[in-house]
């Protein structure tokens, strides 16, 4: 058995005794990567126009698609995942209008990040989350009735989110993702749903 194997076994329990369905600890601040392809679908599916913050940019994926396809973009996270890269910001500090936000937010406090993204972006706020982050009625309650979402673009594949700053390869994801859009110009109406490769 590789060291590898071994490790990731290893690793796979959390700490209350029973295996994640990833196979791994949880990551520190929530930090998952998310894969390149999940944000061209993105991009591809949607129009963002001016200039976009990743609040959470870990290491920049988000920033660099859209960069690449030349789509003004920033990046700030609460820790420095990128060398000096991008600021060590607060999101929950931040209090100057963007155009868009879009973001992989850390999944303990991505109701609050929704919210706080919606009060700052003057255009389009997108977040990729785990599908079940649509479900509940407290949230509902609390973001989806008096925030109604534009869009939701479910991913018909799994795709993987390795823990950031570890060696976990990503393979096969074991969650479903989705990315959930809201434009802050709109009040109410209804919500399309559409699926993404």
């Amino acid at each position: 058995m590789s060291e590898a194997v071994l490790n990731f076994q290893t690793i796979g329990r959390s700490s209350k005794g029973h295996a994640r369905a990833s196979g791994y600890e949880r990551a520190a601040h929530d930090w998952y990567c998310e894969p390149p392809r999940a944000v061209d679908a993105l991009l591809d599916a949607e129009q963002f126009i001016g200039e976009v913050l990743d609040p959470a940019c870990g290491g920049g994926n988000i920033v660099q698609r859209c960069l690449a396809r030349g789509i003004e973009a920033h990046g700030s996270d609460l820790v420095d995942r990128a060398n000096g890269a991008f600021p060590i910001l607060d999101f929950f500090d931040i209090a100057e209008p963007v155009d868009n936000i879009i973001s992989n937010p850390p999944y303990n406090v991505a109701e609050q990040f929704v919210l706080h993204a919606l009060r700052l972006a003057t255009r389009k706020v997108a977040v990729l989350v785990r599908s079940a982050f649509t479900e509940g009625q407290g949230r509902l309650a609390r973001l989806y009735t008096p925030h109604p979402p534009v869009q939701i673009w479910q991913f018909a594949s799994r795709i993987s989110m390795p823990p950031g700053g570890t060696a976990i390869e990503a393979k096969g994801g074991s969650v479903a993702f989705c990315w959930v859009v809201w434009d802050t110009r709109s009040r109410g109406g209804r919500t399309e749903y559409g699926w993404l490769p």
